[in-house]
């Protein structure tokens, strides 16, 4: 046991009792030690971000095996919702939380969504249905629907507008699966944020 764990923490930077534990876990195999450490780091990774095994064990690599970096690496990557029915694309619609001082809210991980124009199509309907609308960031009446400059929806008009995309119907799994996806990220937004802001960047 004893050069084992000379070597397992030779290979791997981790305290003797842990090496102990992971040995012990693994009939003193020292391969599987370092595997059965490492599968570890990627699932806390992968609890801690909410992201798939694939993305974490990739993040994982790049940053050199450094959990605390790889976690704040996912962290700070963009959100993407999509259907994959259409090809990959840069234009489309920035969606993010702000307070009634129109400032971004500090989150350990990015709390703003990217959904490209031909799957923001779906929803831009219930988006436009709301106006005309008072913009109550600066008491503005807004006639239309911005597809290329800023759109401010309070917290209550988001509900509505989270309500009528509720009652979207498809029979494709993958439009199916995007709308629950838009719906999870607004529900979970709308239980903290004054606004939505909707920003067409084409």
């Amino acid at each position: 046991m004893d050069e084992s764990v000379k070597i397992l923490r030779s290979k791997i930077s981790i305290p003797l009792a842990k090496a102990i534990q992971l040995l012990k876990k693994n009939n003193n195999d020292v391969a599987l030690s370092e595997q059965d450490f490492h599968n570890e780091n990627i699932r806390e990774i992968c609890e801690k971000t909410e992201c798939k095994e694939e993305i974490a064990k990739k993040e994982y690599q790049i940053c050199n095996r450094d959990v605390t970096k790889a976690i704040e690496r996912i962290n700070q990557k963009p959100i993407i919702i999509a259907t994959g029915n259409n090809p990959v694309s840069k234009i489309g619609f920035i969606l993010w939380p702000e307070n009634a001082k129109g400032e971004f809210y500090k989150t350990e991980k990015r709390n703003d969504v990217f959904i490209s124009t031909e799957d923001f199509n779906i929803v831009l309907k219930d988006f436009e249905s709301v106006f005309p609308m008072l913009d109550t960031s600066n008491n503005v009446e807004q006639e239309t629907f911005d597809v290329t400059g800023h759109n401010f929806f309070d917290n209550k008009i988001c509900k509505l507008i989270l309500e009528r995309i509720n009652g979207i119907e498809s029979d494709d799994e993958n439009v199916k699966t995007f709308l629950q996806e838009v719906e999870s990220w607004l529900k979970d937004k709308l239980s903290y944020a004054d606004y939505i802001v909707v920003y067409g960047n084409l």
